[in-house]
């Protein structure tokens, strides 16, 4: 199915051209993960540009916001300096939703692109949304390649974690790589840095759980499954200084307690799953994620509560949503009330 996914988005067709050699014409790289993203606009300036002395001529990078046609224009048609072919990269800028100027000559233009050019609209602040009723629809899929970026699955990004350890002359074990992807996000980006910092910590050449939760920075679900656990521990005060923790982190009162609430339906959607005897693809789907020890560590969380509490934890979080919608009280206030109630009903049970 991923092998499915890859090649409907173009990515297979691009890292096939780089093999060869031969690039297309046009190409449109999109995704929400951005450390991919540049490391193949980066491959894509080496083959193009190799290492001659005239890279820099034959390199156009443009700001979409500001970009006028002419400058498109005199990229793209005019020659390449002492090489084969130039490349023209081009920053949110949306063919789909293009400025009124655009409008005549960039259709003409792309149906016609000379073979010495590599086209490149590398969509980063702005998010793709393809129009398949417009004309540039038609244009773009004939003539260029849509590359989606996604964020890897947990298997691709455990091998890359090692191999990014092994550069650093560091080891680690799968299961200390999975920690490290709960504890960090899936997100290379963040993850370059943490393995940086856990490589650097560690003295003895591998990288272990104890170097991971000394000196990496937790994402946001993170610190929710450890609120979690502070409820069930009956340690309500740590669940606030958690809390309190995340503000001060410039975290909004309103995206805690959405990843509070998530967290909370997860857990119950794990439980019920149980219940019915479900099994691990049946989990992944109720959670919404490709991660098996994500799913793993719901469902053991999950275990150790009633379901009854759950369930009205589930509807607390629903009348907590109305309230911090329909009032303009002190939201941190509200966000602690409910965990003091969610705390109280464990009390009772």
């Amino acid at each position: 199915m991923a092998k499915k996914k890859e090649e409907e988005n173009g990515f297979a067709q691009l890292k096939k051209d780089l093999k060869t050699g031969e690039l297309g014409k046009m190409y449109l790289f999109s995704g929400q993960e951005s450390y991919l993203r540049q490391h193949y606009l980066n491959e894509c300036k080496k083959a193009i540009l190799g290492d001659g002395g005239f890279a820099e001529f034959n390199l156009f990078e443009f700001d979409g916001k500001s970009m006028t046609p002419d400058q498109l224009r005199d990229a793209i048609e005019s020659y390449p300096a002492m090489a084969e072919r130039k490349i023209v990269i081009v920053h949110d800028f949306d063919p789909y939703k293009m400025p009124a100027a655009f409008s005549e000559m960039l259709p003409e233009l792309l149906s016609d692109l000379p073979d010495y050019i590599c086209l490149i609209f590398h969509y980063d602040t702005l998010e793709y949304k393809p129009d398949k009723r417009l004309k540039i629809h038609k244009i773009l899929s004939q003539y260029g390649s849509a590359v989606q970026f996604e964020f890897l699955d947990e298997r691709q990004l455990v091998d890359w974690i090692r191999r990014r350890c092994r550069a650093l002359d560091r080891s680690i074990d799968d299961d200390c790589a999975r920690y490290m992807i709960f504890l960090c996000g899936s997100s290379m980006t963040n993850l370059v840095t943490e393995i940086e910092k856990a490589a650097a910590f560690s003295t003895t050449g591998e990288i272990k759980r104890y170097h991971i939760d000394t000196v990496c920075t937790r994402v946001m679900d993170a610190v929710i499954f450890d609120l979690s656990d502070a409820i069930t521990e009956r340690r309500f005060d740590r669940a606030v200084a958690l809390v309190d923790d995340l503000i001060a982190q410039k975290n909004p009162e309103i995206v805690i307690f959405s990843t509070i609430s998530r967290h909370i339906e997860r857990l119950y959607a794990a439980k019920l799953n149980e219940k019915a005897r479900g099994g691990e693809k049946e989990l992944l789907s109720l959670l919404g994620t490709g991660s098996p020890y994500y799913a793993k560590r719901i469902r053991a969380a999950a275990q150790r509560l009633p379901e009854n509490w759950l369930r009205e934890a589930v509807l607390l979080c629903g009348k907590t949503d109305i309230a911090l919608k329909s009032s303009a009280g002190d939201k941190k206030k509200q966000i602690e009330l409910m965990l003091l109630e969610m705390a109280a009903g464990l009390e009772q049970k």
